[in-house]
């Protein structure tokens, strides 16, 4: 109320809970607030901000989470090459959006481009977070259980 609905912190503010009940599987009340974060962001911040990029790659991700994989794999495509334009193939952003793609492309049933787009995403992390980052070792256990599940 005091910083009003389209101030940058309230809208920080909005997607960390929208991320959080993405986290917790909660998938219908994040896609919300995501999508009324991104709106807003899109036009105070505008499409291709890193902020706003970020907002779509969370929306997306809950968009899968609640079976429309297709449509979270068209957001998450379009997210990915904008993010890539923005900030580059390497940034964590980036590579966080590639790794969303990959599991995307997964529940949509796309087993073998997404194990692709999964060892893409663990070369790069490891090439500019190294071998044994968070990041980097989450990647690897991703794309572990993808093959594991595919054979």
């Amino acid at each position: 109320k005091t910083l009003g609905e389209d101030h940058p912190e309230t809208l920080i503010s909005l997607g960390n809970i929208a991320f959080n009940l993405n986290r917790q599987e909660r998938y219908s009340q994040a896609e919300v607030l995501f999508r009324n974060c991104w709106e807003v962001q899109k036009k105070t911040l505008g499409e291709d901000h890193p902020h706003t990029l970020n907002t779509l790659n969370g929306m997306a991700v809950a968009v899968d989470g609640q079976g429309n994989h297709d449509k979270a794999v068209e957001l998450l495509q379009g997210c990915w090459e904008d993010m890539k334009k923005k900030l580059g193939e390497e940034h964590p952003d980036s590579l966080e959006c590639l790794y969303d793609l990959a599991n995307a492309l997964k529940n949509q049933g796309n087993h073998s481009k997404a194990e692709k787009l999964q060892r893409d995403c663990c070369e790069i992390s490891e090439k500019t977070l190294g071998i044994n980052h968070p990041e980097t070792l989450k990647y690897k256990k991703n794309l572990d259980l993808m093959i594991t599940n595919t054979n």
